[in-house]
């Protein structure tokens, strides 16, 4: 699992994530998206990269909290 680098609030439904991912930011591209789930057997939620740092080997994702899966994550 990946860890959370860093987890910041934009709004009140808005959450934007940094995450620990060195093998997707290496090959991270404009368009893509990333496959997440909060806990092993919990549900699949594509989000879209909305920035990466080959670097530093994080991505980040931005989403809303509408769903179960989504408020967890939040």
């Amino acid at each position: 699992m990946a860890s959370i680098l860093s987890k910041q609030r934009l709004s009140s439904q808005i959450v934007r994530m940094e995450l620990e991912a060195p093998a997707i930011a290496a090959h991270a591209a404009p368009g893509q998206f990333v496959i997440i789930r909060v806990c092993e057997e919990g549900e699949r939620i594509p989000l879209t990269l909305a920035d990466w740092n080959t670097d530093k080997g994080s991505v980040t994702v931005i989403f809303a909290e509408v769903g179960l899966t989504t408020k967890l994550l939040g």
